[in-house]
């Protein structure tokens, strides 16, 4: 062999060697920082989620796939509410994939959710800075600042989301708050207005609309936006990183949390899959199947529905919305029998349950058995004195039988439990149209003009009912 090819033979083997000391140096220091980042498993585990983070944690701690391991050690703790222990995962894969993303942005999560924003806000901070078109990373960013006192910061990271997504409702509604922190009132109420105009039902938006209406002393304008809202509740920007975690989620009850959270989001096929694997995770529960048959009866799907809410009473036969709602099914079903039946069994079950007391009389009602209507409208009134359905049909009822006085006097106890009650209002409205009471009658339409929950249709059909009684247009 010649020189010069020993000399390259020589290079090559050095170049071998030098290489494979360099990634067997690698591996050992991946291996080195996974071990020292794996916690230890909590005593309290069992069952399959046990076995996965046993399994989990030994790859963590071997020499092939460290990250890997860690990585899906993060998930399950994470996922199934062991915070700390996801968070020394993050540590540790935030050293092993500097640049990935992912792990700041969970860690900055955990820490948020805690009220630990100075110490959440670096990590956000890398996450945004590492992918800036990951705008929920961003979105998190600016809420961390603005709670943390940095409404200036939190502005300009705001802006940066609108730069990407024009319309981006989150980001807009985050904008009005630094406007409302720094007193520009003017332009928060432009800003929610423009967060409104691809989504009018944005909690967010209307919720802070109402500060901003009373505000300027517009207060019709503020209760018009709490009906609006009604009793729908603020639902948080989609955030896939996060969102993805319920996959590695063994506990049931955080399953039919997410899956609440989804369906209020719109999204009744992940809330549909979660609710579902909280079944199979625990098939003893009859909750979950209550919230799936719900789902399932709001899509009109009522075979799966009633078998849901069947399996329900026979699992938590003490749950009385599950009984209520398996009533509803068979009802819309046409099976009067079975519902009857239900009905009935529900009772025997829940004999202080007001919402069963009321399904009974309302549907002693309609059936015209109004004696008997009465007495179960009454218990359900007892039970929960606040509710007010029940004075409603009892008002009904009454007029019915000419018992004017007590209708009446339902009617005002239902608006006396809810001011503005709008049924309530059109119904003395039309008592007192009918009964020659002009005045009154002038007196409830004011009511109805300022009551923001009164449908125009409802409005216009009163008026031409005054008209027609009295000769004349009632004053404006």
């Amino acid at each position: 062999m010649s020189d010069a090819r020993a000399k390259l033979l020589s290079l090559a083997i050095a170049t071998f060697v030098i290489g494979a000391l360099g990634l067997g140096w690698r591996a050992s220091e991946q291996h080195a920082i996974a071990t020292h980042a794996a916690p230890p498993p909590p005593g309290s585990l069992t069952g399959e989620l046990a076995d996965k983070i046993a399994r989990a944690s030994e790859t963590a701690r071997g020499f092939l796939r460290p990250a890997t391991g860690l990585a899906e050690l993060s998930r399950l703790y994470h996922a199934n509410g062991f915070f700390t222990e996801a968070g020394a995962c993050y540590d540790g894969l935030e050293k092993l994939e500097p640049k990935n993303a992912l792990w700041p942005h969970l860690q900055a999560n955990i820490l948020a959710g805690f009220g630990r924003l100075e110490e959440a806000r670096p990590l956000e901070e890398r996450a945004v800075a590492l992918m800036s078109n990951y705008l929920p990373a961003a979105l998190r960013l600016g809420d961390i600042q603005l709670k943390d006192n940095q409404a200036a910061a939190a502005e300009k990271t705001y802006a940066a989301v609108l730069r990407r997504d024009a319309a981006n409702r989150y980001a807009l509604l985050g904008l009005a708050k630094c406007d409302l922190a720094a007193g520009r009132w003017p332009e928060a109420r432009d800003r929610l207005r423009q967060a409104l105009v691809g989504a009018p039902d944005f909690v967010g938006a209307l919720s802070l609309l109402v500060t901003v209406a009373e505000h300027f002393g517009e207060a019709a304008t503020a209760d018009e936006f709490r009906a609006k809202i009604g009793k729908r509740e603020f639902v948080d920007f989609p955030d896939p990183w996060l969102d993805e975690l319920s996959a590695s989620c063994h506990d049931p009850y955080r399953l039919s949390v997410v899956a609440a959270a989804a369906l209020a989001a719109g999204d009744a096929a992940s809330a549909r899959r979660w609710l579902e694997r909280a079944i199979t995770l625990d098939a003893t529960a009859g909750t979950y199947r209550r919230q799936l048959g719900k789902l399932f009866f709001q899509a009109r799907d009522f075979a799966p529905a009633r078998e849901q809410l069947e399996q329900a009473v026979r699992l938590t036969p003490g749950d009385s919305d599950a009984w209520a709602l398996l009533v509803e099914i068979l009802g819309a079903q046409g099976d009067t029998t079975a519902a009857n039946r239900a009905l009935a069994d529900g009772l025997k079950q829940c004999p202080q349950s007001p919402v069963l007391h009321y399904t009974a009389g309302h549907r002693l009602s309609e059936a015209g058995r109004f004696a008997a209507a009465i007495t179960e409208l009454k218990a359900a009134q007892a039970l929960r004195p606040n509710e007010v359905n029940a004075g409603i049909d009892l008002a009904m009822i009454y007029f019915r039988d000419e018992r004017i006085e007590e209708a009446v006097a339902e009617l005002q106890a239902v608006l006396a439990a809810q001011p503005g009650h709008p049924l309530a209002m059109e119904v003395l409205a039309r008592h007192a149209i009918n009964s020659h009471d002009e005045r009154a009658a002038r007196g409830w339409l004011r009511e109805l003009r300022l009551q923001p929950r009164v449908a125009p249709d409802d409005l216009k059909t009163i008026i031409g009912e005054y008209q027609q009684q009295f000769g004349r247009l009632p004053p404006p």
